[in-house]
């Protein structure tokens, strides 16, 4: 065991000469590797009150009570950005934060409809996870780990050690947390047309949509916007932009996903006329 904790911290030395260089984090994760080759421990949380209340809305997919009896909520009390902190970011990117950007543009000749942020916030979280999918491709090849043809996503391969996947998630979360705006603008200001790219607001909230969802991606395991286009989503499941009630054969305009991890439902889907 000793030897795989060396190989691993040779290995996560080198991931971080290329990732940014975090050499500060990187001390912090070797000691957490060393301290786990020594005793494994989990510290248990409770769920989220509305992960809970929404917890039904898949209830139709008989591998709910063996989904939630599997999740396990593990939070490292020295967690730079834990489930609960992850969740609450996303809510305020959904509600404040998107209502200050859709504003920005109302005034102008190029207003920011709902079709137009439904494009935009999907277009960013589909670029968002496909970059990190690769970074943690890059990864376990840096550790030399085979994975399989048949993996369908890096963020829940069931072949690495729960423990290193989870240090190396941990690693990564830092990382992201700590990344400027700049980073994130980069990244998700191709998302925005030409014209919209001109107000710093959307610009601002497009950057936001990239980050909150890495560190929703980083959890252990990972939180995941679920799309119509991937799965039907239940009405239970659905709320209306303007509180509206949601029925049977009225159009299903997505703005925003569902957020789940499995079948357990943290946010509902955001519909608009």
């Amino acid at each position: 065991m000793e030897q795989r904790v060396k190989y691993v911290e040779d290995k996560l030395r080198e991931m971080n000469a290329r990732f940014e260089g975090a050499e500060k984090r990187l001390e912090v994760l070797q000691e957490r590797l060393s301290q786990e080759a020594e005793t494994e421990t989990d510290c248990s949380g409770s769920r989220s009150e509305e992960a809970t209340n929404n917890s039904q809305c898949f209830a139709q997919n008989p591998g709910l009570a063996n989904a939630m009896r599997s999740h396990k909520f593990s939070e490292n009390l020295n967690d730079i950005c834990q489930e609960a902190d992850a969740l609450e970011m996303y809510n305020r990117l959904r509600t404040h934060e998107w209502e200050e950007a859709k504003c920005a543009a109302s005034g102008s000749a190029f207003p920011m409809t709902y079709e137009k942020g439904s494009t935009i916030i999907k277009a960013v979280f589909s670029k968002c996870e496909e970059e990190l999918s690769q970074k943690l491709e890059r990864i376990f090849e840096l550790l030399e780990i085979p994975v399989s043809k048949k993996t369908k996503s890096f963020f829940d391969s069931q072949q690495l050690p729960p423990g290193l996947a989870r240090e190396i998630k941990y690693h990564l979360k830092t990382l992201y947390f700590n990344y400027g705006e700049d980073f994130y603008q980069d990244k998700s200001q191709p998302s925005l047309s030409p014209d919209l790219q001109k107000f710093q607001t959307l610009v601002h909230f497009t950057a936001e949509c990239y980050k909150i969802y890495c560190l929703l991606l980083l959890q252990n395991p990972p939180i995941r916007a679920v799309w119509p286009t991937e799965e039907r989503i239940p009405i239970s499941c659905i709320q209306h932009v303007d509180n509206k009630n949601v029925e049977d054969g009225m159009p299903l305009n997505f703005l925003w996903p569902v957020l789940a991890c499995g079948r357990l439902v943290y946010k509902k889907a955001v519909i608009y006329d």
